[in-house]
Parts: C-alpha cells; structure tokens; sequence
C-alpha cells in the first residue's frame, strides 16, 4: 500500500490539513473497507491517493487496515475514542466523565425537586 503511493498525486499532506467533509469522506472510506466493499479493498487505488504524504501517518492508516485491526478486532470509533483524546482531552473543552456524572446527578436532583 504504501509503496503504491505516488505521494505528488496524493491529496493531503497530513490529516491535519482535511477538512470535515473530506475527514467524513475518509472516514467513510475506512468503514466500507471494514464492511470488505469491493472498490475499496483495492489498496493500490483510491488509498494510494487519500493516504497522506506524511509517512507516519499513512503508515498507521496502512497498519490498522492492513494488519487486520478493523476487521479482525471490531475496532470502532467508540473503542479508540478515549486513549485517542487522553493526551488532548483537556484543552478541547470536553467535559471530564466526572463533570458528566455531577451534571446528570443535578438533572436528577432538580427533576425530583419539580415532581415534589
């Protein structure tokens, strides 16, 4: 796969650059892959062009797709979401688990308070 990629026709340099609907649509590509769509099995064609020029990072997307990690562990964006965000987490502005916890426990509270 990587050595398939012609990094002057790939279309990004890094993920960074992707804006969402091109994420969404990369996203989707890694789905039908998962689901063993025909056109998208095709590693040396239309990943040879969404892979990123950035080595490293193609190489991760090469690795999880090539070495079965989505087909053969079930990963899914649920499963990766907490140790991808755990070293950004805080600067993102998403609430902690615990802050989640405090919150839903005060809906209950008050919920109970205007049933009294």
């Amino acid at each position: 796969m990587l050595e398939n990629r012609n990094v002057e026709n790939c279309y990004y340099d890094t993920f960074d650059n992707m804006n969402l609907g091109n994420l969404t649509l990369f996203c989707k590509l890694i789905k039908l892959y998962a689901r063993g769509d025909e056109e998208a099995q095709d590693l040396g064609g239309i990943w040879a062009e969404m892979l990123p020029t950035n080595k490293e990072k193609a190489l991760f997307v090469a690795q999880l797709l090539c070495d079965g990690g989505i087909n053969k562990y079930g990963l899914s964006c649920a499963g990766l979401t907490e140790n991808l965000l755990k070293d950004i987490f805080n600067s993102i502005g998403l609430a902690t688990a615990k802050e989640v916890d405090e919150h839903l426990a005060n809906m209950d509270k008050e919920e109970a308070e205007l049933k009294e």
